[in-house]
């Protein structure tokens, strides 16, 4: 608060937090939320201690437990902040935790561990290395556990350098080499990854809001059934082994459900508009989902539209909606709770509904692209559209992960070591913060 307050930020404006399931960025949210709304008094010290319990070492683990934490923390912290702050989980991390479900997968340990050994011999000679870089001008890339795409980096780069890497071993390495099975599964691990790490590095970006988490989850989907499709055509017997892909598909696939269901599937009972929304005001990728989910989109920007802006009358309003669209009574989603609400709402459109229709019927043309920056048509369209610009820009402006911040926290954390460890608030945010954030105002 204290923050907001020095920005001059009124709490009011604030329809979302984005946060990792770091315990400092959950305690912050959870106190964020008390200053804002009565405290429980029923809430105990034990419950505050669970939300506490956090693998603050996200990118170190490969265990399955550390994946149920994940989610049981999500789970905590929807009951938690459920019906007042709106809370938005980083949809990195919570891809992560489907990758994961490939790093667990045993038919596979075995090849990815002769490569591990591979290049790990290999940069231990100098002569190999050096050989390797006169005639490629690359060097192989050592796996680091704590990088989460480290697998899919040191394959990526060993499978490029292939031919020179099995010649320079066999003169100068006495280590048994990968069979050709063995290459082939490396170049389909490579390809199931490869996908994941660009929507990762997508996601990432500064820019990135919520807009194309939804294309992008569902594309995840269409890539995993793709890989599975072209797995099925090959001839995995010719080289003596068994296709060793199917569970670890299954499982990714099964994860992925899991943790970003509430994006991907209208029919999850957690499933959160607002993903859909915010891909319906891309005047592009609005085309890429379905005409029911479009129009459930138009209905729920609809509805937010009265609770955000409009003071709730017996005209304007059914008495079913007068309820906060994020709470949950009697065990009735969201999606439930304002596909019935605007039900029950007049035939008359509204000056809303009327802007909505004329957005949907905005031709596209061939300089609408995908990566187009959709709060930039909204500004320049705001006379046009004056009711729904102002609550496209409020969504869109939340983001599709907590990288950024992460980002700031560590140019902070570098300014400070060394020489800059004496380094004050007053001059660390005038040097380094506030020339950031004036970059971000003017964007």
């Amino acid at each position: 608060m204290e923050v907001l307050a020095g920005w001059e930020i009124p709490s009011y404006k604030i329809s979302a937090v984005v946060t990792d399931n770091g315990s400092n960025m959950v305690a912050a949210f959870k106190a964020l939320v008390q200053s804002n709304s009565p405290v429980n008094p029923d809430e105990s010290e034990e419950e505050e201690a669970q939300l506490s319990v956090v693998s603050a070492e996200m990118e170190d683990a490969n265990t399955q437990q550390e994946v149920n934490e994940y989610i049981r923390l999500e789970g905590e912290c929807e009951t938690e902040f459920d019906g007042r702050i709106k809370r938005h989980s980083c949809t990195i991390h919570r891809l992560q935790t489907a990758v994961r479900a490939f790093e667990k997968d045993e038919k596979l340990k075995p090849t990815i561990k002769k490569a591990r050994i591979i290049v790990k011999t290999f940069r231990m000679s100098h002569v190999a290395t050096g050989e390797l870089l006169k005639a490629t001008g690359l060097t192989l890339i050592a796996d680091v556990s704590t990088r989460w795409n480290s697998t899919l980096l040191f394959l990526r780069r060993l499978d490029e350098v292939r031919e020179p890497v099995k010649e320079i071993m066999a003169r100068h390495l006495k280590i048994p080499g990968s069979t050709p099975g063995e290459w082939l599964i490396m170049k389909f691990i490579i390809r199931l990854r490869e996908k994941f790490n660009t929507v990762t590095e997508k996601r990432a970006d500064k820019e990135a809001t919520i807009h194309r988490v939804h294309f992008y989850m569902n594309g995840l989907v269409r890539h995993l059934e793709s890989v599975r499709d072209a797995l099925l055509k090959l001839d995995f017997s010719s080289f003596h082994i068994e296709n060793p892909f199917d569970e670890v598909i299954l499982a990714m696939d099964s994860e992925l459900s899991r943790v970003l269901g509430y994006v991907i599937d209208d029919c999850n009972p957690k499933f959160d508009a607002v993903y859909i929304a915010s891909t319906f005001l891309h005047k592009r990728l609005r085309l890429t989902s379905p005409q029911r989910l479009s129009s459930l989109a138009s209905r729920w920007l609809s509805l937010k539209n009265i609770e955000w802006y409009e003071e709730p009358t017996q005209e304007t309003l059914p008495e079913s909606t007068t309820l906060n669209a994020n709470s949950n009574p009697d065990g009735i989603d969201d999606l439930d709770f304002f596909i019935d609400a605007s039900s029950e709402v007049t035939q008359q459109k509204s000056p809303f509904d009327l802007g909505v229709q004329t957005y949907v019927s905005l031709p596209v043309s061939s300089d609408d692209n995908v990566e187009d920056n959709p709060e930039v048509f909204w500004i320049q369209n705001a006379d046009k559209f004056p009711l729904l610009s102002r609550l496209a820009l409020d969504i869109l402006a939340i983001p599709a992960a907590s990288s950024a911040p992460e980002r700031v926290f560590s140019i902070v954390s570098a300014a400070t070591m060394g020489k800059g460890n004496k380094l004050g608030g007053h001059n660390l945010e005038r040097k380094i913060l506030s020339p950031k954030f004036r970059i971000l105002a003017r964007s």
